[in-house]
């Protein structure tokens, strides 16, 4: 009768079982983090855009601010205390800007604010314009027409409407 030995009794894991398994599990779970992925995107934006074009923080304006896309800064400093604007491929706009002010007075003297989108270089038509506080609060949401391709887009806010002045803009 001979001697059982533990270690020479006990099978050896096959190697290609582990590698198979690990590869279908592995492969399961990207396959499954890529749908999450891809649902989320088109439950986030309808599933009518292709996402983002623009997605940026809000400025107010100086004096020494340059023409911009054919419109000039406004003839008083602003200051902002919070400001994002954000373009989706489908037009979709939503500018929020909160403490958007003159910094001499603290308050800002204008009832109505709009925003005019910037693609290839040029101006597009402006929104139209909505409410703004005197504590300088103000939400844009709104959609635009863009063009097939919008490159270097910028977002920027005009006072009571007027179209060839900004008083904030995307950027920093």
């Amino acid at each position: 009768m001979g001697v059982h030995s533990p270690v020479r009794d006990r099978q050896e894991p096959d190697m290609h079982t582990i590698s198979r398994t690990a590869a279908f599990v592995a492969g399961a779970v990207i396959g499954v983090c890529a749908l999450a992925a891809s649902s989320s995107a088109s439950a986030d934006d309808g599933g009518a855009s292709r996402g983002d074009v623009l997605r940026a923080s809000v400025q107010g304006s100086q004096l020494a601010d340059p023409p911009l896309f054919g419109l000039t800064r406004g003839g008083a400093p602003w200051v902002i205390s919070e400001g994002t604007a954000r373009l989706r491929a489908d037009g979709r706009l939503r500018v929020e800007v909160e403490g958007l002010v003159i910094p001499t007075t603290g308050i800002n003297p204008l009832p109505l604010v709009s925003a005019t989108v910037a693609c290839n270089g040029m101006a597009l038509k402006p929104t139209a314009t909505v409410p703004f506080s005197t504590a300088g609060n103000a939400v844009i949401d709104t959609r635009v027409t863009l063009p097939a391709r919008c490159l270097a887009p910028a977002v920027l806010l005009n006072p009571n409407g007027n179209a060839a002045v900004y008083i904030a803009a995307t950027g920093r």
